[in-house]
C-alpha cells in the first residue's frame, strides 16, 4: 500500500542498505547516487519495477519461539536518533532529458518508535573470555603431568646413583640344606640313571661289583648266581626304567626307586594255534588234552617283565641293591616255590599278609601267611607258622583274623624260606624272620635265636 502523503507524480523506494524511504519522480529512470540516509551508493529502480525488499526486516513476534534464557535478558533501548544530514555531494548527473533543477528532493523516512516489548529477545553472544576458559583445565593437566614426570625422573636418577647393596651370601649350612633338598627331590635321578647304565653295561661280575651295595660281601654270591659266564642285561635298558617316588621320609634316609614294567607280548612267528572243530567251539564235545594245550593263548605269550631297582645313598654315592634287583628280574621266588627241594633255603624280600589256610590243611596252633614277590605279585606261596614260635610272635603285628582289625594288613619284610619234610611231601616254612622292610634298605637283621616249634 502506497503512502497517501506522497503526491501522484512521485514514487518511493527504500534503500537496500539502511531501509530508508526515498521519494523520486515517477518518470525518473534508473539513477545512481548516494543514499540521503546512510550515504551508501544506490540505484533507483526502473519504471514500473516492484519495490525492492529491504535487506533487513524485523520478523513478526508471533513466529519467534522463545529461546532458553541462560542469564537475565538485558533490555534493549533503541533511541530515535535523527537521520544523518544528507551529504553535500550531489548525485552525479547522467544524461537525461530533465534539467538539473528538476531532480526531486529526497526526504528521510519517518520511523515510529519501537517499544521494548516488541523487540525480539536475542540470546547474548558469549564473551571471548569464556571461550578461552576451556584451555585452563588442559593447561592444569599438562602441568600435573610435567610435575609427575619430573618427580619420576628425579627419583630414578637418585636410585641409580644410590649404592647397590651387596647380595646376601648364604651361609654354608643354608647352601648345604638347599642342595640337599634339591637332591632328594630330583637331583638323585640323574645319578641313578647313570649308575644303572654302567651296571647294565658290565658283562661280568667284576664289572658289576663297583655299582652294587655291599659289593665286596656279595661277590661270592654273584659268582655263584651267574656261574662265571657272560651277563647280558640288554633286555632291560636303563632308559626304559621310570622314576617311582617313594615317601619323603624314605628319600631323606637315602632310599630311591626305579621300576621297569613290560606288559606281556606275543611272538607272532610262533603264534600258530590249531583250529578246533565246531562241536568243540559250541561246547558239544570237550577238547582233548593235546588240543587244549596247543590252543591255549597263554602258551604263545611272553611273560610280563617287572623289575624293581632300589638305590641307597652311601658315602661313595648311590649304590644299587642287587639282591632285590635279581629277585624281581629273574623271579627267584617263583622258581624257589615251584621247584621244591628239601633242605633248600633262600632269603627273599616279600610282601606278607595273613591269609586263610588251604582247604583241608589247617593245622591247630598255627596261622597261615601269604608271601608275594613285590614286583610280580602273582608269585605267591602260603606258609603255616606256629603261633608260639619266634616268627609267629614277630608276625603277630599283622594278624587280623579273630581280632578287632576288619581288613588284612600288608607289610614289607625280609624272611628266609626253607623246604622241609620228606622228598615226596615237602613243606614250605619261614625258617627265620629277619626284619620288617627290606634288608639293607632300612631293615636291620635281628639277632637269630632258637625258635620254638
Amino acid at each position: 500500500m502506497s503512502d497517501p502523503t506522497i503526491p501522484a507524480d512521485r514514487r518511493e523506494f527504500r534503500c537496500v542498505h539502511c531501509d530508508g524511504k526515498i521519494v523520486i519522480p515517477v518518470d525518473l529512470p534508473p539513477t545512481t547516487g548516494p543514499c540521503p540516509h546512510c550515504g551508501e551508493v544506490i540505484t533507483s529502480p526502473e519504471l514500473g519495477a516492484p519495490k525492492p525488499v529491504a535487506a533487513f526486516q524485523v520478523p513478526p513476534l508471533a513466529i519467534i519461539a522463545p529461546l532458553p534464557q541462560v542469564m537475565p535478558p538485558v533490555p534493549v533501548v533503541i533511541e530515535n536518533k535523527p537521520p544523518p544530514p544528507p551529504p553535500t555531494q550531489q548525485i552525479e548527473e547522467t544524461p537525461h532529458p530533465l534539467a538539473k533543477e528538476e531532480i526531486p528532493k529526497i526526504e528521510p523516512p519517518h520511523r515510529e518508535p519501537i517499544s521494548e516489548s516488541e523487540v525480539p529477545k536475542v540470546k547474548p553472544t558469549p564473551k571471548k573470555g569464556k571461550r578461552r576458559s576451556g584451555l585452563i583445565p588442559a593447561m592444569v593437566v599438562l602441568l600435573i603431568l610435567g610435575l609427575a614426570g619430573g618427580g619420576i625422573f628425579y627419583f630414578v636418577s637418585k636410585g641409580l646413583e644410590a649404592p647397590v647393596a651387596p647380595p646376601v651370601m648364604k651361609t654354608q649350612e643354608q647352601a648345604t640344606a638347599v642342595s640337599e633338598a634339591n637332591y632328594i627331590r630330583i637331583g638323585w635321578q640323574k645319578d641313578a640313571y647313570e649308575l644303572l647304565g654302567h651296571y647294565l653295561a658290565a658283562t661280568d661280575t667284576r664289572g658289576k661289583l663297583p655299582f652294587i651295595l655291599n659289593g665286596d660281601a656279595l661277590a661270592p654270591k654273584l659268582e655263584d648266581f651267574y656261574g662265571g659266564g657272560t651277563i647280558m642285561d640288554s633286555d632291560t635298558p636303563a632308559a626304559a626304567f621310570s622314576i617311582y617316588e617313594l615317601s619323603e621320609e624314605d628319600r631323606k634316609r637315602g632310599l630311591f626307586m626305579m621300576i621297569y614294567d613290560q606288559p606281556p607280548q606275543f611272538e607272532m612267528k610262533e603264534f600258530f594255534r590249531p583250529l578246533a572243530s565246531l562241536e568243540v567251539q559250541y561246547g558239544v564235545d570237550e577238547a582233548d588234552l593235546l588240543l587244549s594245550t596247543l590252543a591255549r593263548v597263554g602258551n604263545f605269550a611272553m611273560e610280563p617283565l617287572r623289575v624293581h631297582a632300589f638305590f641307597k645313598r652311601t658315602g661313595e654315592g648311590l649304590k644299587l641293591d642287587w639282591e632285590i634287583f635279581a629277585q624281581t628280574k629273574y623271579r627267584t621266588l617263583q622258581n624257589f616255590v615251584e621247584l621244591p627241594e628239601v633242605g633248600q633255603s633262600g632269603i627273599f624280600r616279600v610282601f606278607i599278609i595273613e591269609d586263610v589256610p588251604d582247604k583241608g590243611r589247617a593245622v591247630p596252633g598255627t596261622r597261615t601267611y601269604r608271601v608275594a614277590d613285590p614286583a610280580n605279585t602273582g608269585d605267591t606261596a602260603r606258609v603255616n607258622v606256629r603261633v608260639d614260635s619266634e616268627t609267629g610272635r614277630a608276625l603277630s603285628l599283622i594278624n587280623w583274623r579273630g581280632t578287632k582289625e576288619s581288613r588284612p594288613i600288608t607289610r614289607t619284610a625280609t624272611v628266609e624260606l626253607k623246604w622241609t619234610g620228606e622228598p615226596d611231601a615237602p613243606e614250605l616254612e619261614i625258617s627265620r624272620f629277619l626284619c620288617w622292610e627290606f634288608l639293607g634298605l632300612g631293615g636291620q637283621e635281628t639277632t637269630p635265636t632258637a625258635s620254638t616249634k
